[in-house]
């Protein structure tokens, strides 16, 4: 019998909500939403409100619509709300455009959100409108005269991608921004514009009613796909960059530095909304896809979409006609040359080198002021850039890493071999203008000829290599990597 008692005890406990004896029960959270009542992102907002209120056994949760500046307004005031876990909120993913290329007004940091999670992957669209005289996207591919589209506020994503489309798929439109929710669809009814670029879900109801059709779809399985009509790398580039932002979809965040235990409650809540059956039914009855993520993954994904190479940069600038910026990059220091004054990193899926100035760089380390010969390869840094630049030159470098003294000297450089002695053990190669001898040990020496495991042997005068080793009177080579001729 006792033992049975037990087995019951233990499955009511089991059967707890998460937030049994948690920190918001009987609390009020305020969760704002970024633009005018109505409109995709207000329902997703409201609805996962509500059953977060459930889930996290909170008194109640108060809804703040901040419309403004392309959802700028709203996402500046959640990022400077206390960071007591009451106040989260959601925004249009266009401020990773923004972010890119640091919009006035910008008052917030996407990496540094306490990200709660992600409701859905939202495939972006292109809807004409069925009075608009267009059958097809070929139809506004020929336009000779100028068609009106409709947006949201300038730096939202459908400003930015509708700007980016028309450049690289070179398309006659014009832009009619401020509208906000389902204005644009009332506004293509009344024929003030033809048509809009926006999400799949927010766009249905609009061609379900027989008032538009889909002209193509950018991201998931959404036909006719916009990257058949993308005949330049440009246009290909812009297509793949806006499929891979609509996998961020729905975004809910909280301001930076909530205490962990508090996020962790959050994001727990968060996720078990996502897979509520009444929350599902109620999703489903009011056409909004839901395919979530939780917050440390929408973390990762968010500082992938920010971290774009200098070649994509441009295509952005371009497409907005704004000047270049300097790029802001979280990534590995890959190699350092020249006494660390040259660091290699990764920007976006491009390899770039860019040079520290000592007079114009700021360097720091774990939180310090520190100097660039304090660096390491491996280190995990926060750079920005300027591409502009001829050597791409560093405006800061912010590091962090661990055992950053016993790596601290570690060099890499690339050379030909100059000349080989005692069977290939002794190597002279060029470093910093000056003729350098290093020694390869047989056991602590890791070589590779053209990405293949090798033997000291195996290398040859005049092969192309990278020497990675310890700065030293004497060298030893912890790293060969050579290409044969």
């Amino acid at each position: 019998m006792k033992k049975t008692l037990g087995a019951v005890t233990l499955a009511c406990l089991t059967a707890l909500p998460a937030w049994a004896e948690g920190f918001y029960e009987g609390k009020t959270v305020t969760y704002i939403i970024a633009t005018n009542p109505g409109g995709n992102y207000d329902a997703y907002g409201r609805l996962i409100g509500r059953h977060l209120e459930e889930h996290l056994g909170a008194d109640k949760v108060i809804f703040k619509n901040l419309p403004g500046a392309g959802h700028i307004i709203g996402a500046n005031t959640l990022y400077a709300s206390k960071p007591d876990g009451l106040t989260i909120g959601t925004f249009n993913t266009g401020l990773i455009y923004a972010q890119i290329l640091q919009r006035e007004g910008i008052q917030f940091d996407l990496n540094e959100f306490s990200w709660i999670g992600k409701a859905a992957a939202d495939p972006r669209v292109m809807v004409l409108s069925n009075n608009s005289g267009l059958g097809s996207f070929e139809d506004l591919a020929a336009s000779q005269n100028k068609v009106l589209f409709a947006a949201s506020g300038v730096g939202s994503a459908s400003f930015t991608e509708t700007k980016m489309l028309a450049d690289g798929l070179d398309l006659n439109i014009e832009m009619i921004p401020g509208y906000q929710g389902n204005e644009g669809e009332m506004a293509m009814l009344r024929g003030e514009v033809v048509g809009q670029v926006g999400s799949l879900s927010s766009l249905q109801p609009f061609i379900d009613a027989g008032n538009g059709f889909l002209a193509i779809g950018i991201g998931g399985d959404v036909q006719p796909a916009a990257i058949a009509f993308a005949t330049t790398d440009k246009g290909k580039s812009i297509v793949n960059l806006i499929a891979a932002m609509s996998t961020l979809g729905r975004l809910t965040a909280a301001p930076p530095g909530v205490p962990e235990d508090r996020l962790a409650e959050l994001r727990d809540a968060y996720m078990a909304v996502m897979t509520d059956p009444d929350f599902l039914a109620e999703a489903e009855k009011l056409g909004l896809p839901i395919e979530p993520s939780p917050g440390d993954q929408v973390d990762a994904m968010v500082e992938a979409a920010l971290n774009q190479s200098p070649d994509t940069v441009a295509i952005i600038s371009a497409a907005l006609s704004v000047e270049i910026p300097t790029i802001k990059v979280t990534t590995d220091i890959l190699a350092l040359e020249d006494r660390n004054k040259v660091v290699t990193f990764m920007s976006g899926d491009q390899k770039v080198s860019g040079e520290i100035s000592g007079s114009r760089t700021a360097v720091s380390l774990n939180g310090a002021e520190a100097e660039r010969g304090d660096l390491a390869v491996g280190m995990h840094c926060e750079i920005e850039y300027d591409p502009n630049s001829d050597v791409n030159e560093f405006k800061m470098i912010s590091c962090s890493g661990e055992a950053m003294a016993a790596a601290a000297t570690m060099m890499m450089i690339s050379s030909k071999i100059i000349g080989l002695e005692d069977r290939n053990k002794i190597v002279t190669f060029m470093a910093d203008g000056a003729e350098t001898v290093g020694e390869v040990s047989g056991s602590r020496t890791t070589v590779t000829v053209n990405g293949n495991a090798a033997e000291r042997g195996d290398l040859a005068a005049g092969m192309t290599c990278e020497f990675g080793y310890e700065a030293a009177e004497e060298i030893e080579f912890k790293t060969v990597s050579c290409t044969s001729n």
